[in-house]
């Protein structure tokens, strides 16, 4: 599904009217038609319900009126408030200002706060729809405008907004200052980036989109920036002969773990078995091998020497180097730890391979940006924003502020697909696609759940799926994993090797098209 931004989304209904054919003022009246359908859909006896609907000047407010005529058609009673002087209304809002005046119920012009208060205390609402900004909208809002929104959250009615909550911007998420806390929010034609990073995923409620008449198969043809659904993810599977056998299905070989962190190791191993590869080697300091045996009963082990701080240590390389030779992917970092032999081990590593590679955790905490680029293999890398902020020195506030952008500048740069863990995990291919993951929760905000992740897409590569699509497969299956998990669990008591048994039913899901 294609993700969209303000200047995007303007493109597009500009598309619709030039090349399709649509005029500008059907793509209003359906855009508010959708809004009070979803409006039903909680409120499926309207009659007699106290709407109170809140108007900007431009578009969105047009929006605005035409769910109050469309509410007032189905037996709602309505109040309807513009945020200004009639006289500032142009274009499709005008006319349907017009026709909503002539016909159904007339307006109030808003200057002051106090006119909205006293309206509001009189009218006593049920339900709020926010039309004040659209996904035009960015800084912060200002004067009556901002005045309003902090009354809109005041009033304890349902709360619904159109296309997004105002004061919310629609291309990063951000929120400067005030913005309307939605219980709904019922977006036109596409989602934007700011319905799903946050803040602004918090300020959104549920989120509805509504075909307002635009093309979209024809739109979703076109762009780089696109949210994974469940069908993206089964084509991205890779495919399981009926007549398969260990060797049809891969070899993944995990170099991991240390002294105190053997469990990076097992998770690591454990979600490349759970997610399908036919065999997994497992690469770890003598020290740990024992621990990892008891564990990890599928993957074939290897005791690797070790540094006196029990550390894979370069002495291994002409043994990790054979392993190599009967693998179809590798995965490297988990629990190595920055040791500086070890350090020197992964660079040797990493200059010799030409088979697919996995970085992630101290595997890139050991590597330096020009490091990264010489690697001639091609590679995945996981960071989250505190690993991927040592590489590029900016700080992870800002990392965050700007996923899809730094995420997108980076891959390009590491020619690798890049996979910026958080909430919401972003992945870019090297050419530039960016992949959004709506699964996940907080829940995955503990030790190992990375190493499993690094598991699944290893396994997945191992298949024969393209780094990409493990990438996308591997980092949903793993969120939604977890999402099944809190349903039993809860957040708090969600840990890594609980992913491990839910993601079964997270493949099955995949697999019967829910």
């Amino acid at each position: 599904m294609r993700l969209v931004t303000a200047r995007e989304m303007r493109a597009i209904d500009l598309m619709a009217e030039k090349k399709f054919a649509i005029p500008s003022i059907v793509l209003m009246e359906n855009a508010g038609l959708g809004v009070c359908n979803v409006i039903e859909e909680y409120f499926p006896l309207l009659a007699d319900l106290k709407v109170l609907v809140i108007c900007g000047k431009g578009n969105n407010g047009g929006d605005g009126l035409v769910v109050a005529r469309h509410l007032i058609n189905r037996g709602a009673c309505l109040a309807v408030v513009l945020l200004g002087n009639k006289s500032e209304i142009k274009g499709d809002a005008k006319t349907n200002l017009l026709i909503l005046e002539q016909g159904f119920v007339k307006t109030y012009p808003i200057k002051n706060i106090a006119q909205l208060k006293k309206l509001a205390n009189n009218f006593k609402p049920d339900i709020i729809v926010d039309a004040i900004f659209g996904t035009g909208f960015s800084g912060a809002p200002r004067g009556i405008y901002a005045e309003a929104i902090n009354l809109i959250n005041q009033i304890p009615a349902f709360k619904i907004a159109v296309d997004i909550p105002s004061g919310v911007s629609a291309d990063d998420g951000s929120v400067q200052g005030l913005a309307v806390k939605a219980d709904v929010t019922v977006t036109m034609g596409l989602l934007k980036c700011g319905h799903l990073l946050f803040p602004g995923r918090n300020y959104c409620g549920d989120v509805w989109i509504t075909d307002i008449g635009i093309p979209i198969n024809k739109i979703n043809e076109t762009g780089n920036l696109f949210l994974i659904d469940s069908l993206l993810v089964r084509g991205a599977l890779p495919k399981r002969l009926a007549e398969g056998h260990k060797g049809t299905f891969g070899t993944a070989l995990i170099l991991a773990g240390s002294r105190g962190f053997s469990g990076a190791a097992v998770l690591t191993g454990l979600g490349a078995l759970r997610s399908g590869a036919g065999l997994v080697k497992l690469g770890v300091p003598e020290a740990i091998i024992q621990t990892v045996e008891k564990r990890v009963t599928e993957a074939v082990k290897f005791a690797l020497p070790e540094t006196k701080a029990k550390t894979l240590s370069p002495t291994g390389l002409n043994k990790i180097l054979q392993l190599i030779k009967t693998a179809d992917v590798i995965a490297i970092g988990p629990g190595i730890t920055t040791n500086p032999e070890t350090k020197k081990l992964e660079m040797e590593i990493l200059n010799k391979i030409k088979i697919p590679v996995v970085i992630d955790a101290d595997g890139l905490n050991n590597l330096s940006p020009d490091q990264l680029k010489r690697i001639k293999a091609p590679k995945v890398l996981t960071p989250h924003p505190g690993e991927l902020s040592r590489l590029i020195g900016i700080n992870p506030a800002q990392i965050n502020a700007q996923r899809i952008e730094i995420c997108r500048k980076y891959a390009k740069e590491f020619n690798s697909v890049l996979v910026l863990k958080g909430a919401p995990t972003v992945i870019s291919s090297p050419e530039g696609k960016v992949y959004l993951n709506p699964t996940g929760n907080n829940g995955l905000g503990s030790g190992g759940s990375g190493d499993v992740l690094t598991g699944i897409i290893t396994g997945l590569i191992a298949q024969g799926s393209s780094l990409l699509n493990s990438a996308i497969a591997g980092v949903y299956l793993h969120g939604l994993a977890a999402d099944l998990a809190v349903e039993d669990k809860t957040e708090y008591c969600l840990v890594a090797s609980d992913l491990l048994k839910y993601l079964p039913k997270a493949i099955k899901l995949i697999l019967e098209g829910e």
